[in-house]
């Protein structure tokens, strides 16, 4: 079984650490949207009563979410996912036209209780992913934050951007952004007491006692995305020793007498990290933009009263305001 984290037995090998965030600040961090939105919302619980309505908790962690990164002069860069890698899942483009579909009539009638749409959301939590991935990237655009459309999948641009010096983490849950380069993972965010949950790419090759390159070979021994059953009886800790004096994934499998058509499904689930090495980030626009005050309003007055969302969004002008002014100084003073 592949685990939360990505690679089969590495939830102990990466080390995660507790830490100010202040190793972050100021800085932009790029968000894998789809990877926390799954976190986050397949967990809210399910009753009768909410069957005829939309769900809509997203909105509230979205706001939540922004706010507390924009009072700590942190940018939130959005990146959503492009077409997936086909070795990691199946593409499911009838699903995703589903999810925008729904998404459409919902955000033209903005009506919650759309009980069609509702039951739909409700019935399938693929779909309700997807229609919060909509919405969230809406929203995100209607706070004035960065939002990106990654290549292929969220997780590896966003390692991308960090690895280019974009942004200053990858907030993910998932060891495969450090397989994509990395330097730093945040896999969670503790603003309101200051402190962040993360690993550096760093930290893990000292840990490990490989380079980048043979934990990449590392993952598809253990077991990953992109080799889901990897090699019978090797965990991570043997894995990393039989990798230091093999030198490479295919030399390892020769040596453990694997033939040549089973050493080749090994590589092309191997060469799927190295994707990340032809990836561009020249182009990105990852600054704050003002709110669209009277789109935030509209957005929020379907899930609250128009006067709350009028103070909501008179603040993220005001928080608009005060990160453009810190952003200033910093410059001229730097």
């Amino acid at each position: 079984m592949v685990s939360l984290m990505g690679v089969v037995g590495w939830n102990n090998l990466i080390p995660w650490t507790w830490v100010s965030v202040n190793e972050l600040i100021p800085g932009n961090i790029a968000i894998d949207v789809p990877n926390y939105l799954t976190r986050r919302v397949s967990v809210i619980p399910h009753s009768k009563r909410d069957s005829s309505r939309i769900p809509l908790q997203h909105v509230g962690m979205t706001i939540s979410l922004v706010r507390m990164c924009l009072k700590h002069n942190l940018l939130p860069v959005f990146v959503f996912d492009g077409p997936p890698e086909i070795m990691k899942r199946a593409p499911n483009p009838g699903l995703i036209l589903t999810a925008q579909s729904i998404y459409s009539r919902f955000s033209k009638s903005r009506d919650p209780y759309d009980e069609g749409a509702a039951k739909d959301l409700w019935m399938s939590p693929s779909l309700r992913l997807y229609f919060a991935a909509e919405h969230v990237r809406e929203l995100g655009r209607a706070l004035g934050i960065p939002t990106i459309s990654a290549p292929s999948e969220a997780e590896m641009f966003s390692a991308v951007m960090c690895r280019d010096g974009l942004a200053n983490t990858v907030v993910s849950n998932d060891s495969d952004s450090l397989l994509f380069g990395s330097p730093h993972v945040t896999k969670q965010l503790q603003l309101s007491r200051g402190n962040i949950h993360r690993a550096t790419l760093k930290d893990l090759e000292a840990t490990a006692g490989l380079d980048l390159e043979r934990l990449r070979d590392l993952a598809i021994v253990c077991g990953c995305d992109f080799h889901k059953k990897g090699v019978k009886g090797i965990g991570p800790r043997k894995g990393a020793l039989l990798l230091q004096r093999h030198g490479s994934l295919e030399a390892l499998l020769k040596a453990i007498g694997y033939g040549r058509i089973d050493r080749k499904e090994f590589m092309e689930g191997r060469e799927a990290f190295d994707e990340a090495s032809y990836i561009s980030t020249e182009g990105i626009v990852h600054t704050l933009n003002p709110p669209l005050y009277p789109k935030l309003v509209r957005m929020l007055s379907v899930i609250m009263a128009k006067e709350r969302a009028e103070e909501i969004g008179h603040e993220f002008v005001k928080l608009w305001r005060r990160f453009g002014s810190h952003q200033e100084t910093l410059e001229q003073w730097l």
